[in-house]
């Protein structure tokens, strides 16, 4: 299974404070980390620990080294990454003691793909069997366009949340993953059911709406499936949603019914907020097996 993960590839800039700041509000910072990351990166990183071979595809700057790097240890291919004379993106992260963050996310060279990059990727790897992108950089709806009529199978993670959003090629996306709150801010609607409901009607795309410690849904037009989250202790909830997504799309495409995807991802999802980080916390499939195999 050949996954090309068209996305953001950041420098993660991690603060650990006492509690996340109100307005105006000054703070020491307990503790400093920096991370690769990105949504791009991070979701690089799941599918390849939930067995797929993956590409990845964007833009970093001089210093990009570091996450190429990063996603090379992790055993990804990025050898169509492109370098760009701007500043890499990077992202400041917050974290209190209950794993909860706030982000502050600079784009940088993610937000200078250009169509022809888009085209380059999918000419060389025309065998691909689904492409995978977010909303973090540049040219997206170019890459969805292009994806189709390549004929390859497309996923989209609309996050993080503008209201740009709206205008995606919705009938150029095969599968849609994304949280509670960004389901409702497209759709306008709360309920879980009427939300997953809203979202395919807008294109026919299967639809994966992730609902935190309330666990997940799937729906694609017929059949609607629902599965609970595990509870575990978090420490760091940063990259959870990544995580979730490569393991679910995986195991679909894999083969696996979408309950068996849902709780899958779920477990995966589980075990990378036990551990501070993002990427480099990701489980592989074996830690999920066993996890899974414990809590049977």
């Amino acid at each position: 299974m050949k996954i090309i993960v068209f996305g953001s590839f950041n420098i993660d800039l991690v603060y650990t404070l006492p509690h996340l700041p109100e307005r105006g509000e000054t703070l020491y910072c307990e503790k400093f980390e920096k991370h690769v990351g990105g949504k791009g990166l991070n979701q690089a990183l799941a599918f390849k620990m939930a067995g797929a071979e993956v590409i990845a595809a964007g833009k970093v700057g001089a210093d990009g080294d570091f996450l190429t790097d990063g996603l090379a240890a992790g055993g990804v291919d990025a050898s169509f990454v492109d370098t760009s004379g701007a500043v890499t993106g990077h992202t400041v992260i917050s974290v209190d003691p209950d794993g909860q963050n706030q982000m502050i996310l600079f784009g940088g060279a993610n937000r200078e793909i250009t169509p022809g990059y888009c085209d380059g990727i999918l000419a060389a790897h025309p065998d691909a069997d689904l492409i995978m992108t977010q909303y973090e950089t540049s040219c997206v709806e170019y890459m969805l366009e292009a994806a189709k009529k390549a004929g390859i199978t497309t996923a989209v993670n609309p996050s993080p949340y503008v209201d740009k959003v709206k205008d995606l090629p919705w009938d150029r996306i095969d599968y849609i993953v994304l949280n509670e709150f960004e389901g409702s801010s497209i759709t306008g609607l709360s309920e879980p059911g009427d939300v997953v409901r809203a979202l395919h009607a807008l294109g026919g795309g299967r639809v994966i709406l992730t609902l935190g410690e309330k666990g997940s849904v799937y729906f694609d037009g017929e059949e609607e499936v629902r599965a609970d989250a595990f509870r575990v202790d978090a420490v760091d909830t940063t990259g959870a949603g990544d995580t979730f997504t490569g393991y679910c799309l995986c195991s679909l495409l894999g083969g696996k019914t979408p309950a068996e995807a849902l709780t899958r991802a779920a477990a995966a999802s589980a075990i990378e907020v036990t551990r501070p980080g993002a990427a480099e916390t990701i489980p592989t499939g074996g830690e999920v097996d066993a996890f899974l195999k414990a809590r049977a």
